[in-house]
């Protein structure tokens, strides 16, 4: 029920949000999603890319994901219930999370995009900035408390949110970008390269 409800609310409400990463990934690249939820952004990314990964913690998310896959006929998706800091590196040419990081403990965020970081070429992040719109903090505040992630979402908020887990890690922000759904930005980072 959590996967059928997610899919047919969260991945419709942030389906603009979805629409302006997959405008952000290069063709025919190979990505990888971690907290891949339903596997929304994989299937909307499906005709421009490679292949994709899409990897969460949540088994029945994954098994929405995988049923998906199968009756969509699509063998460059695969999908796997694995905490992220488990998986065997493997190199991919971007990897994304979205709505992820700002839900862990400081230290597991950080881990999880040095992670990413470490596995790819280009790192796209979308998550929770300041809302412009007392409507859209509001909203985002109370999503935050009913689902339990309250504490570690003002403890991001509190710590500078991703440019600062960036910096901690040695990665660099080359570009923030103001999604159309308020109160979430994309970041764009990588590895400082050395030399």
């Amino acid at each position: 029920f959590k996967a059928w409800f997610k899919s047919n609310t969260a991945d419709r409400v942030l389906l603009p949000l979805r629409m302006e990463l997959v405008e952000l990934i290069e063709p025919r690249c190979t990505l990888l999603e971690v907290g891949c939820g339903t596997g929304d952004l994989l299937f909307q990314a499906a005709g421009k890319i490679k292949s994709g990964h899409g990897i969460d913690i949540d088994r029945g998310m994954i098994t929405h994901a995988e049923s998906n896959r199968q009756k969509q006929k699509l063998d460059k998706l695969s999908f796997e219930c694995i905490d992220a800091l488990s998986m065997t590196p493997r190199k991919f040419d971007i990897s994304t999370s979205t709505l992820c990081l700002q839900e862990l403990p400081r230290q597991k965020a950080c881990a999880l995009l040095k992670m990413m970081v470490d596995n790819s070429d280009r790192v796209l992040v979308a998550d929770f900035t300041r809302a412009k719109s007392a409507s859209g903090r509001l909203g985002i505040e109370f999503d935050e408390l009913i689902s339990g992630h309250y504490r570690n979402y003002r403890q991001y908020r509190r710590g500078g949110e991703i440019p600062s887990c960036a910096r901690e890690i040695g990665a660099t922000v080359h570009r923030e970008i103001a999604s159309v759904v308020d109160g979430i930005s994309i970041w764009q980072i990588s590895k400082i390269k050395e030399g």
